[in-house]
C-alpha cells in the first residue's frame, strides 16, 4: 500500500506540472487512481488465488519433505544399532542427507519468508 501511495504521489506532481485546467487536471489525477486502485486489487487477487493452491492439496503434497527426513532420521537410527552398509563412512548416503537437510531447511525458510514480509508490509 506504501508503494501506490507514493506513486500517486509522484503521478500528482506529474499533473500538476501539466498545462491542462485545474478541472482536467482533476479528471486526470480521478482515473489514474481509479486505474492503479484496481491494479492492486487485481494483484491481491491473483496473490490470495496463489495462496490458496499452495495452501491446498492432499495431505501428502504438504508433508513430503518432512516424511523424507523422518524416513532419513529412521535410517540413522536403525543404523546406530545395526550394521547398514549405507551407512559407512564412504557411502553417498551421508551426501544425500547433506542435501536433503539443507534443502528442506532453506525450503522452509522461503516458505515462511514472504509471510513474515507481509506482516512487515515491506
Amino acid at each position: 500500500m506504501r508503494i501506490l501511495t507514493n506513486l500517486l504521489k509522484d503521478v500528482g506532481r506529474i499533473i500538476e506540472t501539466l498545462s491542462l485546467s485545474a478541472r482536467e487536471k482533476q479528471q486526470l489525477q480521478t482515473r489514474v487512481t481509479e486505474v492503479l486502485l484496481r491494479w492492486e486489487a487485481e494483484g491481491q487477487e491473483k496473490q490470495e488465488k496463489i495462496l490458496a493452491a499452495e495452501a491446498g492439496g492432499n495431505w501428502l503434497q504438504r508433508s513430503w519433505r518432512p516424511l523424507v527426513m523422518l524416513v532419513f532420521a529412521a535410517v540413522v537410527l536403525v543404523g546406530a544399532f545395526v550394521p547398514l552398509p549405507m551407512l559407512e563412512d564412504n557411502s553417498r548416503f551421508w551426501d544425500l542427507l547433506e542435501i536433503g537437510l539443507g534443502g528442506y531447511i532453506l525450503g522452509r525458510g522461503m516458505e515462511t519468508l514472504p509471510r513474515l514480509l507481509r506482516k512487515k508490509k515491506i
